[in-house]
């Protein structure tokens, strides 16, 4: 029977790399063999987790600073990535941030940083990762973080923003779910 869990020899960028979910989500796949790009701001986190994942699970790591706010960045990163590796078989957009106030009492530019992070953030990074390499290799999986958010409102805590970035990353994902679908990639999100 196949080991659909088997990932020797894959490749996975993780964003938001430095702490919490995107950490246990690297470890997850080193679990299952996939070499790990371990991406975030602070370098000197990253390296850290780079370090462990290594040491834990024998992969091959890298340890890529990255502002996924730029876009020249992102693309230099997704492109030393793919130079070390040959390859890019699995993205996880995880990086973001969390505007949590009145709507009354958030600024512009938080609201527009929350979309620049967690929306068109997760745009920049896939979109480079396609372009590199998962369309010329006909195959790819990308997993977005979202939020049940993106779906419902919340009267617990007062975070528009968040809501909305949320809310455009679901459907980023159908609209390259559905745009993807035959050629290979596959996107979801959670």
């Amino acid at each position: 029977m196949k080991n659909y869990f088997d990932l020797k020899g894959q490749v996975a960028i993780v964003t938001g790399c430095s702490t919490g979910l995107g950490v246990q989500m690297a470890k997850a796949f080193a679990n299952q063999g996939a070499n790990i790009v371990v991406v975030a701001r602070r370098q000197n986190l990253i390296e850290e987790v780079a370090k462990s994942i290594k040491d834990e699970f024998g992969v091959e790591t890298l340890a890529i600073p990255c502002d996924i706010t730029d876009t020249a960045k992102v693309e230099a990163m997704v492109q030393q990535a793919y130079d070390k590796f040959g390859r890019i078989d699995i993205l996880v957009n995880n990086a973001g941030t969390g505007a949590v106030d009145e709507t009354i009492k958030i600024t512009d530019e938080q609201f527009e940083n929350e979309l620049n992070i967690d929306l068109f953030g997760t745009f920049r990074v896939t979109r480079a990762v396609a372009k590199i390499a998962m369309l010329p290799a006909g195959y790819g999986r990308i997993i977005n973080i979202a939020s049940m958010y993106g779906l419902v409102g919340n009267k617990a805590a007062c975070c528009a923003p968040y809501h909305a970035a949320k809310g455009g990353v679901v459907n980023l994902t159908r609209a390259l779910a559905a745009e993807w679908a035959n050629k290979g990639i596959k996107v979801n999100s959670i």
